[in-house]
């Protein structure tokens, strides 16, 4: 028997002899195990970009289902009145009865200035319902002509949704308009008026 001390041993199992590979345990590869083919790598990556697509087209519906029903809110909280106060049916004014996107901020608050009215009532009759609105911030005033008396909005001009016949007059500064000048300006939007359908 050939007496070897412990070191020796250890140092006989952990050092390969001249020649021969060195393959380490705890690194070596194990046995490849049904790897997949290409074929079906290609058909996994298609079921998951299909499911991705699905995710992204529901998320995109459900969004521009939000909007709608934010648009429709909105759409209802705009209230139309004439100079007297009488709230007015948005689908005399608008095309399909659909408020524009930023109506409020482009078109104002209704006139309140009782000489201007006075004024807006000598070119246009009360009873026709036509609006008198005026920016917040620039002295420039609105008239909203009902759609049937419209010479602009129908479905003879393919109108898109929400389009509305509107007319500017505007004055330089704020205050600066004086009713003789207005007039002037109301009696030239009234020959766009087709009153025919009184």
């Amino acid at each position: 028997m050939v007496n070897t001390t412990k070191q020796e041993e250890v140092k006989n199992v952990a050092e390969p002899t001249p020649g021969e590979p060195v393959v380490d345990k705890q690194t070596s590869e194990k046995p490849e195990l049904d790897k997949p083919s290409a074929k079906e790598v290609a058909d996994a990556k298609a079921v998951a970009d299909a499911k991705i697509a699905a995710d992204v087209r529901a998320a995109d519906e459900a969004a521009k289902k939000a909007d709608e029903k934010a648009r429709q809110a909105k759409n209802n909280e705009v209230i139309l009145k004439n100079v007297f106060g009488k709230e007015m049916n948005k689908k005399e004014y608008f095309y399909k009865g659909i408020v524009p996107a930023g109506f409020e901020g482009t078109c104002g608050n209704i006139v309140d200035r009782e000489e201007l009215i006075t004024v807006f009532h000598k070119v246009f009759k009360p009873a026709d319902n036509i609006l008198f609105y005026k920016q917040a911030d620039k002295e420039v005033y609105i008239v909203i002509i009902p759609i049937k008396y419209s010479t602009e909005i129908g479905d003879f001009n393919d109108s898109l949704d929400g389009a509305f016949q509107k007319h500017a007059i505007s004055f330089l500064s704020e205050g600066s308009v004086n009713p003789d000048t207005l007039r002037k300006k109301l009696e030239r939007i009234n020959k766009f008026v087709n009153y025919s359908d009184r």
